[in-house]
């Protein structure tokens, strides 16, 4: 049986403990063979101080990129693999639905064999504090979106791209992620269009 887990942590030595504003993790690279993973996380702020202060934490290997728009920062850099929980979720081969980040603590959202997740909150537990653990059944749906779609939606959400009024440019969006405006919107409308699809199919099977 599949477990959905979500872990609230507080990790002192890690550059969230740096990061004082609600941010998330956008696309996550993971290397092991090389010791080191890659994040591209969005911090709610356009404070570009924050990077600099995440670029000090001895777990920060190189920051790549910082750009800042719209109240809002995209950090793309490299971290330590060893000792990192990205790191030890992976070592697990769990499936990673999410990472917050907010007031320095960490939450992760998994999916992790039954069996395994004793085991898995002890690892994390070794390296960390743990605040709190929630556990459920995990019930996967047939929704499929591509990392690019997730990303694109992900970040359309937070920077309140899809309120009314809007509260974020298409451009900025783009230049935050590196494609330009007709690849935003293509990728954003493709992955609304899923959502869409999946939600009328389910409504009309009841």
């Amino acid at each position: 049986m599949l477990k959905k887990v979500t872990i609230t942590v507080e990790h002192d030595d890690c550059w969230t403990s740096q990061v004082p504003f609600k941010a998330r993790t956008l696309n996550l690279q993971v290397y092991p063979t090389k010791h080191y993973l890659r994040s591209r996380i969005l911090i709610d702020s356009s404070n570009l101080e924050v990077a600099k202060e995440m670029s000090k934490c001895k777990g920060v290997l190189k920051v790549n990129k910082v750009i800042s728009s719209q109240n809002k920062t995209l950090v793309d850099f490299l971290n330590v693999y060893k000792g990192s929980i990205a790191g030890i979720l992976y070592d697990y081969e769990v499936l990673i639905l999410d990472n917050e980040i907010r007031d320095g603590k960490e939450k992760w959202t998994f999916v992790a064999p039954r069996l395994s997740v004793s085991e898995i909150v002890n690892e994390i537990k070794n390296v960390s504090k743990i605040n709190q653990v929630r556990s459920e059944e995990y019930k996967p749906s047939t929704l499929s979106l591509t990392d690019m779609e997730r990303k694109v939606l992900l970040l359309a959400l937070h920077s309140g791209y899809l309120d009314y009024p809007k509260r974020a440019k298409t451009k900025d969006l783009a230049s935050l992620l590196g494609i330009s405006k007709v690849t935003f919107l293509y990728h954003l409308r493709t992955a609304e269009k899923k959502i869409i699809s999946f939600y009328l199919d389910s409504f009309s099977e009841e």
